[in-house]
């Protein structure tokens, strides 16, 4: 018996290193049929600009020149092709069929047929500093685009050529406003500016707030909004000429905000949704969803439903 036990332990190696060579040589590894899709929104990725061409159809962009499109208030989404590597920090559309993308680098990219291919555009760029932050459209066919270096562009001709309508300065504008001619722009240290020529000529308004505005809006020709860093908000009801500071109700950076047509609804940093009347004086702290913690830099209205992004793209459920 030990003779025997001794014969199979001096062979066994032997075994064993044959069934590997074996399987090195003659078993060959499948490929499974179930492809596993990596994730349409992938980990690290951020939606920074949103919009909605049409009634639930919402096109997002952001991290890495990515451009996403959901018919289902983000529940399925997918990718559209794109012509940049650069990150797209927003996004409007004219149209079902027309949009235009802004971001770093001075990228400018628009669209003519709802997103499926979009081309580059050139504009006027800064040998310093050329991210721009925001783009708005206002009326048919025009566009603004805000960003570093004292940027603002103005395209009249549905993003197809684009001027720049200021000076070169180490400062950023982070959004516009206009109404007609009338033409507002807000950014750091407070800062607002105003024309009433279509942006051919400006002129400084004394702010009461050192912290950066970061939106603006309008209810109408006289009342508007401008919210900004630190919670800080700024109210006029004389068309811009004059603001306000409004006591803060949270010390959050505010981001975006938009009229409903009863009520304003501003965003930004951990889930924060400020509620506030038509006049701008009165706010009230909610969330964008309950427990939501996420920072949001933008918020639309999608038929009778709000979206936020930045962070996260989120149903606004609660106003």
């Amino acid at each position: 018996m030990q003779r025997f036990a001794r014969t199979v332990l001096s062979i066994l190696p032997l075994v064993i290193i044959g069934g590997l060579l074996y399987a090195a040589f003659f078993v060959k590894p499948t490929v499974g049929a179930n492809h596993v899709q990596p994730p349409v929104v992938q980990r690290g990725e951020l939606i920074y600009g949103i919009a909605s061409p049409a009634s639930g159809v919402v096109l997002g962009v952001g991290s890495g020149g990515k451009i996403w499109r959901t018919g289902d208030l983000g529940q399925s989404m997918t990718v559209m092709q794109s012509p940049t590597a650069a990150t797209l920090q927003d996004i409007a559309a004219w149209s079902d069929s027309e949009a235009v993308a802004v971001g770093d680098a001075g990228t400018v990219i628009v669209t003519r047929d709802s997103g499926r291919f979009w081309t580059p555009i050139k504009v006027s760029l800064s040998s310093i500093a050329n991210k721009l932050v925001r783009v708005r459209i206002f009326d048919e066919g025009s566009a603004w685009a805000v960003g570093e270096m004292g940027a603002a562009l103005r395209s009249t001709d549905r993003g197809a050529t684009w001027r720049r309508m200021t000076p070169e300065e180490d400062k950023a504008w982070n959004d516009v406003f206009a109404s007609g001619d009338k033409i507002w722009l807000v950014g750091e240290f407070g800062r607002i500016s105003e024309s009433n020529d279509a942006g051919h000529t400006w002129a400084n308004i004394g702010s009461p707030v050192k912290s950066s505005l970061m939106a603006i809006a309008f209810r109408d020709d006289l009342h508007g909004v401008a919210v900004g860093v630190g919670g800080v908000i700024v109210t006029t009801c004389d068309a811009g000429q004059t603001w306000t500071a409004v006591r803060p109700v949270s010390p959050v950076h505010l981001f975006d905000l938009v009229w409903d047509g009863k009520q304003w609804l501003a965003v930004g940093e951990m889930g924060v949704l400020l509620i506030g009347d038509a006049t701008g004086a009165n706010w009230r702290v909610s969330r964008v969803a309950p427990g939501n913690r996420q920072w949001h830099t933008k918020i639309i209205r999608d038929g009778q439903q709000y979206l936020a992004s930045g962070g996260s793209l989120d149903v606004v459920n609660e106003r």
